[in-house]
């Protein structure tokens, strides 16, 4: 069971999910990005926050902690997610960077703030020389993500303070495999009505279910994981829009309060048998985050008039920089993924049916990855064009 904490920092990480989607999306684009990767490194950042720097973020990202309690919870929440390394059908990684340019000394609580909260490594670089430090944080973002988020970064400004570099790995194995041997190219309709032939997986098997007169909603779990000895399950979470031309309709219902119903109605849902066609894709993105931030509020950060007196006791000490760079692939065995850096009601699945319903995936669609138990948004993405 989880406490008032939890719950609420879980909606300020879910909001701040779909906040952020909605700062990222471009209509006829593939989107993919891991917003809990993102919110953690902010997090960091906000433990050295003060005034109104730290006003500043407590509103755009919707806290209502205090700050030792925000960091406790999300501590516990961490821990949680974390899987162990044993467990390797289903695999998540989160790590944190703290990147400080040398001669900036670092306060002792901000420290164990990081240290013990986040388990965040702080390396004091020395950012003139620019390709040394490029390598050393590129090389640690390679590891943290089986070596599928590469070269993070190009280049280093020489008057940055800080870098946050941020981490996140996902491999999970369907719990219901596609056989290979069913799949078979077939048509997807792009939102101009182009037609493309894609590898197009398919099974009928009983998944949680919902639909109404807009979309179609399907929940494909992963195989359960091992958390400190009891079990945790993610899941992909699609919205399918049941006419191809509709994608920016059902994007204007993604707010946090009626994805939160959905999901709540399609977890109460007994499993049922469903013939489900989706296609298999690969989505990479690289996005520089300052101005997105800035749209949501927090601008001050990236600012001389920022105020990190929790980090540092020199006068000026800002962001230069947020960075987050995110690959997903999805194939028949399962789904792997990496970053770096008034409800509308939907009805229950519509009574008994003689045939099972067709969840087709063969027009663009949007797609979470979720902790089923605490409801995290790990991930979040738009698939527009699987060649793109």
């Amino acid at each position: 069971m989880r406490n008032v904490k939890e719950e609420d920092l879980i909606k300020a990480t879910n909001t701040f999910a779909i906040e952020l989607y909605s700062q990222l999306r471009e209509s006829e684009k593939n989107l993919f990005f891991s917003p809990f990767s993102i919110f953690t490194a902010l997090a960091m950042v906000y433990a050295g926050a003060r005034g109104s720097t730290a006003n500043q973020m407590e509103q755009a990202l919707h806290f209502n902690l205090e700050q030792h309690q925000f960091h406790m919870a999300l501590k516990k929440l961490l821990r949680i997610l974390r899987s162990e390394e044993s467990y390797k059908d289903t695999e998540l990684s989160i790590a944190n960077l703290l990147c400080v340019k040398e001669g900036y000394d670092l306060l002792e609580k901000f420290l164990w703030v990081i240290e013990d909260n986040y388990d965040a490594p702080i390396w004091k670089l020395d950012f003139s020389l620019v390709e040394e430090s490029c390598a050393k944080i590129n090389a640690w973002v390679a590891e943290q993500t089986r070596g599928k988020i590469e070269n993070i970064l190009d280049s280093i400004d020489t008057e940055m303070r800080l870098i946050l570099i941020n981490a996140i790995y996902f491999k999970g194995m369907w719990e219901k495999t596609f056989d290979k041997k069913y799949t078979k190219d077939e048509h997807f309709t792009l939102i101009s009505g182009e037609k493309l032939l894609v590898p197009m997986m398919h099974q009928t098997k009983n998944f949680s279910y919902l639909e109404d007169e807009q979309f179609q909603i399907l929940e494909m779990p992963y195989k359960e994981n091992l958390i400190f000895g009891t079990r945790e399950q993610i899941s992909m979470v699609i919205f399918l829009p049941k006419q191809f031309k509709s994608l920016s309709g059902l994007e204007s219902l993604l707010t946090i309060e009626k994805i939160e119903d959905y999901l709540s109605r399609l977890h109460e849902q007994y499993t049922q048998k469903v013939k489900v066609f989706f296609p298999r894709f690969t989505i990479k993105m690289k996005y520089k985050l300052t101005k997105y931030l800035s749209d949501l509020g927090i601008n001050e950060v990236f600012t001389k008039n920022a105020d990190f007196s929790g980090i540092s006791k020199e006068p000026v000490i800002f962001i230069s920089d947020f960075i987050h760079k995110a690959f997903v692939e999805v194939n028949e065995r399962g789904t792997e993924a990496a970053a770096a850096t008034a409800i509308a009601v939907v009805g229950a699945s519509i009574g008994p049916r003689k045939e099972p319903p067709i969840f087709r995936a063969d027009h663009p669609f949007i797609f979470l990855i979720q902790d089923s138990q605490t409801k995290t948004i790990l991930f979040i993405g738009k698939l527009m064009n699987p060649k793109e």
